[in-house]
């Protein structure tokens, strides 16, 4: 960590920020005209480098209980989670949008777009991880560019649905993100995007375990906001940032983490099984879905 500047907001720009968390690595801090929920200070470039390329190869590097989270994006099989996943977000977009020229913006190992080819559609994506590249060309047969988004929007390439599945969280610009997304739409293309929500469960129990320890109590906190995601999105403040890129959020949908994709003691298993019915109920599930059209 070295961005040890006062915190300014990815989203906005601006310097009223105020403190929620502070935990071991970082702060959680909240922008006060735009609400929008940051780490501060951020992890240089180099760091998240380092970070992405061992969690794709060994799953070190983050936390114990998403060691295997990665080792689920390498193989195209139906009983693979989060081919399910894959799977049931494409059947929801197949609904309003047939199968056309998809562009997966962040395609890391071509999962995604291995799954979607099955479905029918022309694959393309792009991602800056050389260890998550390699992958999708070896394995699935794609050819996906190396680099950044932004510079392939900018060659003038158009398509009918534009993913980002938790991307959006990692990006430093994220409303050039957005615009960029919509630079590449064809007419009547659509966007679809997921990322962590912030109004979860997750963020309801840990932020009271650390008011009432008077900010001592920050294990729970901690397995929430991890380094690699900068940003931490409520419905609203997602809202707000695909508004400025640009784009109208027309459909979201709230969504719990797949457990079978994280290591856990059989007691831990247990409690997060009841604290997701309980995030069921409360409609504060810790993930987000959705899909959006230029405004």
């Amino acid at each position: 960590m070295s961005e040890c500047s006062p915190p300014q907001c990815l989203i906005c720009g601006s310097d009223e920020v105020g403190q929620r968390y502070r935990i071991t690595r970082f702060e959680v801090v909240q922008c006060k005209p735009c609400g929008q929920i940051f780490l501060h200070p951020l992890p240089t470039p180099v760091e998240i480098q380092r970070l992405f390329a061992s969690l794709y190869t060994s799953g070190e590097g983050s936390l114990p209980e998403l060691k295997d989270y990665y080792r689920f994006c390498f193989e195209d099989d139906p009983e693979n989670p989060l081919v399910e996943q894959y799977e049931a977000w494409l059947d929801t977009i197949e609904r309003i949008k047939p199968p056309g020229r998809v562009l997966d913006v962040g395609c890391g190992t071509g999962l995604f777009l291995s799954v979607a080819r099955r479905r029918g559609w022309e694959p393309f994506g792009i991602d800056e991880s050389l260890e998550a590249t390699k992958h999708a060309r070896d394995h699935f047969g794609l050819d996906p560019r190396v680099g950044e988004f932004e510079t392939l929007a900018d060659l003038g390439e158009t398509f009918d649905l534009v993913t980002g599945w938790d991307v959006i969280e990692h990006s430093r610009r994220p409303v050039d993100l957005i615009r960029a997304a919509r630079r590449c739409l064809a007419p009547d293309g659509l966007v679809s995007f997921s990322t962590p929500n912030q109004r979860s469960i997750l963020d309801l129990v840990g932020g009271l375990l650390y008011r009432a320890s008077g900010g001592r109590l920050i294990a729970p906190l901690e397995k929430f906001y991890i380094d690699q995601h900068f940003l931490y999105f409520t419905p609203d403040s997602l809202r707000n940032c695909l508004g400025l890129g640009g784009l109208r959020i027309f459909q979201m949908e709230r969504e719990l983490t797949d457990l079978r994709r994280l290591s856990l003691s059989p007691g831990v298993r247990i409690g997060l099984q009841s604290l997701f019915l309980a995030a069921r109920l409360l409609r504060r599930e810790n993930r987000l879905f959705v899909l959006a059209r230029p405004a």
